[in-house]
């Protein structure tokens, strides 16, 4: 098996000298989470025939994968106990796609998609067994749930009566499901367009891992749905409907504020760079050299600056209710006026750029109230339900609105 003879370059805190992934599977079995990331780009430096094979049958290898995991954890570990099957989830996958650019060829290939979550659904209850009694004989059988459809018995096996069977929800199985909307993020999106929108379904433990307003890469398996034109009646559209079941989420804010984080762990600030930021701020020109270092491609405009720059540090909130003058809020807003051509959109952009949770919006294709929260009808459940603004989802962050006189 590959995994067992990668050996991982880059040390990140682990044993150099052994197997990267075999020193995973000993974490598994000391925290009890049966879950592996594997990262592609190793299994890509390793064998390219079989991330080729992963890439184009995701549905035929991440099992085969599954297995072999398996196999391997409880022949190192015949004593332990986990509370399911170990789980495979590979991400970083080459085949970064735009969500503009996916087409009929990606249909149930792993692929992976940068965006912003704008919408996260209740928790649905999804049937994955269904449990069938009869009411003559009370035979009882169960029905695994097959691309959503249950293949409803007709013939009793003990009394061989016909149509017979009754469904039992409180004995079937369920497993948890959640609808999250994605939509692209503004570097992919071509200038003066509209953001594209993608349905995405995550499944048991994956639910409630992202919250609306979070930047993440999802890797998953693009599939199509046939739509019914009648609920009762057999026949389907020709035209499907596509959406991502997603296989592993990803929050990466690169080239932000943040520093860049892997599989949810945090990086520390080195020694050296704590002493650099101290240093730093003994200098009696840090403003000047902060404010120089705002958008370095834009020359001059240094009190502009300087205001972003105070913007983006935040001040203290100040309370006066003693005296009877209220409480002044810590954040301050941004007007930038100005003839057109004085880099007032590049600004913009370079804030959103450096901020984590910054959302970039324009006046021409918003109104006021879209900015905050609309009321719109879910295509799937067909409820009106609300939906969340450019202000809502920048929350504790930076809020960028160009051509606010267009609104």
């Amino acid at each position: 098996m590959w995994m067992s003879a990668w050996l991982m370059m880059s040390g990140s805190g682990m044993n150099i000298d052994q197997p990267y992934y075999l020193q995973r599977l000993d974490e598994i079995n000391i925290i009890g989470e049966p879950f592996l990331n594997v990262n592609c780009s190793h299994l890509r430096d390793f064998d390219a025939d079989l991330y080729r094979q992963l890439i184009c049958y995701p549905q035929e290898v991440i099992p085969t994968f599954d297995m072999a995991v398996n196999e391997m954890f409880f022949v190192r570990f015949p004593n332990a106990t986990l509370e399911h099957q170990i789980q495979v989830r590979p991400y970083n996958a080459e085949r970064t796609k735009n969500m503009r650019s996916l087409n009929p060829e990606d249909i149930d290939q792993l692929i992976t998609i940068n965006g912003m979550v704008i919408r996260t659904s209740s928790l649905i209850p999804e049937m994955r067994e269904a449990f069938f009694q009869c009411h003559v004989c009370r035979n009882v059988t169960t029905v695994e749930i097959d691309r959503g459809r249950i293949a409803e018995p007709t013939l009793c096996t003990h009394c061989n009566t016909k149509y017979a069977y009754q469904m039992v929800h409180n004995r079937s199985q369920f497993s948890d499901k959640q609808m999250v909307k994605l939509q692209e993020s503004p570097d992919d999106m071509p200038p003066g367009q509209t953001p594209h929108t993608i349905i995405i379904y995550a499944h048991n433990d994956l639910v409630d891992r992202v919250q609306p307003g979070d930047r993440v890469t999802v890797t998953g398996i693009y599939r199509a749905v046939p739509l019914r034109v009648n609920p009762r009646q057999r026949n389907v559209k020709s035209v499907y409907k596509t959406h991502v079941d997603v296989v592993h989420f990803r929050k990466l804010d690169a080239k932000r504020l943040t520093e860049e984080t892997e599989e949810g762990k945090t990086i520390q600030m080195s020694e050296e760079r704590i002493e650099m930021v101290k240093d730093l701020s003994k200098k009696s020109d840090i403003y000047e050299r902060l404010a120089r270092a705002i958008a370095p491609s834009i020359y001059e405009n240094e009190d502009v600056k300087k205001g972003i720059l105070l913007q983006m540090f935040g001040g203290n909130r100040k309370d006066f209710t003693n005296t009877g003058r209220g409480k002044f809020r810590s954040e301050m807003n941004i007007l930038l006026c100005g003839d057109p051509g004085t880099s007032k959109s590049q600004l913009l952009q370079y804030v959103h750029h450096l901020v984590p949770r910054g959302q970039y919006t324009s006046g021409k294709g918003s109104s006021a109230v879209g900015l905050t929260a609309y009321v719109t009808k879910d295509p799937e459940t067909r409820q009106l339900v609300l939906q969340t603004g450019a202000l809502v989802l920048s929350d504790n962050g930076v809020c960028c609105i160009d051509e606010f006189d267009k609104m």
